[in-house]
């Protein structure tokens, strides 16, 4: 299975940062290191990495890095998540793939869980449980069965959308078809949502261990913090 990280964004929360967002260090770690380290580690031979703001400075970081082999697609304008994926469309062919978001970080690595997971469905998606939803993606389920997503739903606790998804091509109908939402953005979880109300079979993965979304100073922070002492711990 071809894996898709999404490493586009620009950054924007963290302020002047002075690096592409997928090039933060994490415990002295860029965090897309992290995240190529990772699939490699779970058995992705293939990665695709759509870059977008830094292009230039992330491709020449990431290439013949990590043991996974990287092409790269680029995203032409910052407009979210489901017009980021449409760049990789033309390099994976007609097998089911991973998405992973390029600032988010798992511990255990659930890349493989999620992948499995998808066997006997249309998709399988990593879901966390958080305080506050104000900044993510809503994620109902049932069952097992995820019921439907709800972007930015606002405050409030809930399963959250975790940003590794494993994905059938019968998606690609709902990634072109998705609106743009009132942030300008062509969101991915949107897609999500309309294939569910169309009768997809998508399992939800609960994430046991740590997730960290690195894309705010305080998802930074504690991320940093956290891998600080990782030469400690079993890895």
């Amino acid at each position: 299975m071809i894996a898709v990280v999404l490493a586009a964004g620009r950054g924007t929360r963290l302020g002047d940062i002075g690096v592409p967002k997928p090039l933060v260090p994490v415990g002295g770690v860029a965090v897309i290191d992290r995240i190529l380290d990772g699939l490699a580690t779970d058995g992705f031979e293939e990665a695709i990495v759509i870059t977008g703001h830094g292009a230039d400075e992330v491709e020449r970081h990431v290439v013949d890095h990590h043991g996974v082999g990287v092409r790269f697609a680029r995203q032409a304008e910052p407009l979210g998540t489901a017009h980021a994926l449409r760049a990789a469309r033309d390099l994976l062919g007609e097998a089911p793939f991973l998405v992973t978001w390029a600032d988010v970080i798992v511990e255990p690595r659930p890349y493989r869980d999620v992948a499995d997971a998808a066997t006997g469905h249309d998709a399988a998606v990593a879901v966390n449980h958080v305080a506050d939803l104000s900044a993510g993606g809503a994620v109902a389920f049932a069952d097992g069965l995820v019921t439907g997503v709800t972007e930015k739903p606002g405050p409030g606790a809930g399963w959250n959308l975790t940003g590794i998804l494993a994905l059938d091509p019968l998606v690609w109908p709902y990634v072109d078809g998705v609106e743009q939402s009132v942030r300008g953005e062509f969101e991915l979880p949107q897609a999500i949502d309309a294939w569910v109300g169309d009768g997809a079979s998508i399992a939800a993965v609960p994430m046991d261990g740590k997730v960290f979304e690195i894309g705010t100073p305080e998802g930074l922070a504690a991320a940093s913090s956290y891998f600080s002492g990782e030469t400690s711990r079993s890895r």
